[in-house]
């Protein structure tokens, strides 16, 4: 019995033991997991901090949750003329400190000879100036071809072919003919027989000449009276053969081109240009060309010619630039880069960093001096590689702001939506002395998430009764903490009436964290009531 009590006794220990421990283990991972919750939320904090974020959570907020009825965020308040005002700036304040932490620099306003390089790539052509088409103006059969393959360089007067034609050798005994018959008028006492001899003379060698014989061949008939059964015909021009057509033994007819020849000596190239850069060309304006092919070397042209349309699909401008090519190293079909400066003359220009384009809007920070930066709007015309060119806004020997320019209009907007922030107040005017109104407010989930969350409304009067036809408005608010650097943030929903006196509808929380809540309720324009709640969003 002594050892069945022991036992037990060992056993009952054992068990409280374990049953200890479990909770010991327990107690930890509870304590670690809320130790995890509050590093995860002090580094989301940290994170809304910075300029760049805080400015994000700012804009997303402020832009949340309008469904068209009601107000627009600060930065989009329409005007009467149904123009859009710009975002709100004010000026900004940085200490040396905080300049040097951000990276802010200064630069001065410089006006100074300006000029533009426009680039761009074309692809080298031939001059369409300096191309020959090989063709006959007779009927025959090549006989002997001297020029028979494609690529073949030809000089001026080169033999190309031999042809036999049948009118053509019709043509030479006619000639012949009309000459000697000139010779036996000679000596005839008839003055009008000497001269009709000598006009079928010039009529059967303009025929001949018009035929394209050559000259060497029509003195050899002069010389030797026989006619020349095959006509060598030459080049026309120095050149390459770039088309062959002919064949030996081939019958060709009047028209039937059978070379064509390009004179490489110079060629064209035609690149693409942006319109907006059009203004800048002018005909004779030189450039300089850079081929692959040729690593380090540059090569002289001109603009030759403009085309008169631009290119629907590319938005480009075809313009054509001439160049020497006496080497032949230029080959057509090249592509090449071209580089061409466009002065305009005296400009005023700034860093290319200092400017804050945001497409519809440009503006920089003006230095005023004591850490005070003033946003001012500017006009700009050419972006100059690391400048920009300021048409209108700016002076000669002010100073910019540049390097930190983001951090700068951050902290301005910031500044700007700070103070035009007006909460609303708790009970708004045309609400009847002494009425008060049954105002509950329920977030799905509850508490709210961060993201897209449903909210509903349940407004009764002072009688317990229902109210569905008023206007409900929902308001987000997170005060700012300037401590920490984070912006003011706040959202509203307008949330429709789903009857019964309760409405429903969705809008967005940024972030986690403790928001007031602030819910109107108005009708025809007067404002019936409001109510603050707190909510704490994860």
């Amino acid at each position: 019995m002594a050892t069945d009590s022991l036992l037990a006794a060992e056993m009952n220990a054992d068990r409280r033991g374990r049953r200890r421990s479990k909770f010991l283990w327990l107690a930890i991972i509870a304590v670690t997991i809320a130790a995890l919750a509050v590093s995860a939320y002090a580094f989301r904090t940290r994170l809304a901090t910075t300029p760049v974020i805080g400015r994000l959570f700012a804009r997303s907020v402020t832009g949340a949750g309008h469904d068209g009825g009601g107000d627009p965020p600060a930065s989009a308040t329409p005007t009467p003329g149904g123009a859009t005002k710009a975002d709100p700036r004010v000026e900004v304040n940085l200490d040396a400190r905080r300049q040097q932490l951000i990276g802010v620099r200064m630069a001065p306003v410089e006006r100074a000879e300006a000029v533009k390089t426009v680039r761009t790539v074309g692809t080298v052509r031939y001059d369409e100036t300096r191309l020959a088409d090989v063709n006959l103006k007779v009927e025959g059969w090549i006989r002997e071809l001297y020029v028979d393959y494609t690529g073949k360089l030809v000089r001026r007067g080169d033999p190309l072919f031999t042809l036999y034609s049948p009118e053509l050798l019709t043509t030479q005994q006619e000639y012949l003919l009309a000459l000697k018959t000139r010779d036996q008028l000679q000596q005839s006492q008839i003055a009008d027989a000497r001269e009709r001899a000598e006009r079928l003379v010039e009529s059967a060698r303009m025929r001949i000449a018009l035929w394209d014989l050559p000259a060497d061949q029509m003195r050899a008939l002069d010389e030797t009276r026989q006619p020349q059964t095959a006509v060598t015909f030459r080049s026309p021009v120095d050149g390459f053969v770039i088309e062959k057509q002919a064949l030996a033994g081939m019958h060709v007819m009047p028209g039937h081109r059978l070379y064509k020849i390009a004179d490489l000596s110079r060629v064209w190239i035609e690149a693409d240009v942006y319109e907006q850069e059009m203004l800048l060309l002018r005909v004779g304006r030189s450039a300089a060309v850079m081929l692959d092919a040729y690593p380090g070397e540059r090569f002289d042209a001109r603009v030759i010619y403009i085309y008169p349309y631009v290119e629907e699909n590319t938005r480009t401008v075809k313009v054509r630039f001439e160049l020497a090519n006496r080497a032949g190293r230029l080959k057509p079909g090249m592509y090449a880069n071209v580089e061409l400066q466009a002065p305009l003359g005296m400009s005023t220009t700034i860093p290319a960093n200092a400017l804050l384009d945001s497409g519809s809007r440009q503006l920089v920070f003006v230095a005023e001096g004591d850490g005070y930066f003033t946003p001012r709007d500017v006009k700009v015309g050419q972006r100059l590689g690391d400048r920009v060119q300021i048409l209108d806004g700016l002076k000669e020997g002010e100073v910019v702001a540049m390097g930190a320019t983001f951090f700068l209009d951050s902290e301005s907007q910031l500044r700007a939506s700070v103070g035009a922030f007006e909460p609303p107040p708790a009970m708004a005017e045309g609400a009847a002395p002494g009425e008060r109104l049954d105002i509950t407010f329920r977030p799905q989930p509850d508490p709210p998430r961060t993201g897209d969350n449903v909210l509903e409304v349940a407004v009764k009067d002072a009688s317990g009764q229902p109210i569905s036809d008023a206007d409900v408005s929902v308001t987000f608010f997170m005060a700012a903490m300037p401590t920490m650097n984070m912006p003011a943030m706040r959202n509203e929903a307008k949330l429709p009436s789903v009857g019964g006196g309760v409405y429903r509808g969705s809008s967005q929380v940024m972030m986690a964290g403790r928001w007031d809540v602030t819910v109107n309720v108005s009708k025809d324009g007067k404002r019936l009531g409001s109510r603050q709640f707190a909510v704490v969003a994860r």
